[in-house]
């Protein structure tokens, strides 16, 4: 009986894993993910490193002012996201996200969130910490810190997606901490 059960359980393990197989390489995405990310800094920031998760950042020069942000401050943001495609060595980008008009220079209602706080993406979190309130800065984003193998929910980032995205802090409330 335990013979025909570790059987049982055998090929319905084989049967499930055959049904996930989705025929999509995932690798071969991210692979090809990777060598677009290194085209792009090797073409528009050469020399430029990451931060240990992957990270890269690039802050305007002579913007913002007072201490770096923290996680568990508020921020308002401005910003735009663009998806990076490169073909042939030739570097590209599509436009898929803005708030309030912050191309055309209209200002109307900041995207607001706290960082630490898992309401973003894990690269917009984390850029955000090396900004100070009233800074500009660029954020190169590789999958595994924005939408990963998954894509985002709209479909509007699919799976294995390097982000650019433009930020300007426009206000920090900091966070309080009680004494003691």
């Amino acid at each position: 009986m335990k013979k025909i059960l570790a059987g049982l359980f055998f090929i319905s393990g084989i049967v499930f894993m055959l049904a996930c197989d989705d025929g999509i390489d995932y690798e071969k995405l991210r692979r090809e993910e990777l060598a677009n990310l290194k085209t792009y800094i090797d073409q528009v920031h050469p020399g430029a490193e990451p931060t240990a998760s992957g990270l890269y950042y690039f802050n305007e020069e002579g913007t913002g002012e007072g201490d770096t942000i923290k996680l568990g401050d508020q921020v308002q943001i401005y910003y735009a996201t663009w998806l990076l495609y490169v073909v042939d060595e030739e570097i590209d980008s599509i436009l898929i996200d803005q708030t309030s008009g912050y191309l055309d220079g209209h200002r109307y209602e900041p995207y607001r969130f706290i960082p630490g706080a898992g309401n973003s993406i894990a690269g917009l979190e984390e850029g955000i910490t090396y900004m100070q309130p009233g800074s500009r800065s660029k954020l190169v984003i590789n999958s595994e810190l924005a939408y990963g193998q998954r894509g985002s929910n709209d479909g509007s980032v699919g799976m294995f997606k390097t982000l650019i995205m433009e930020v300007e802090v426009y206000k920090v409330i900091p966070i309080e901490i009680p004494e003691e």
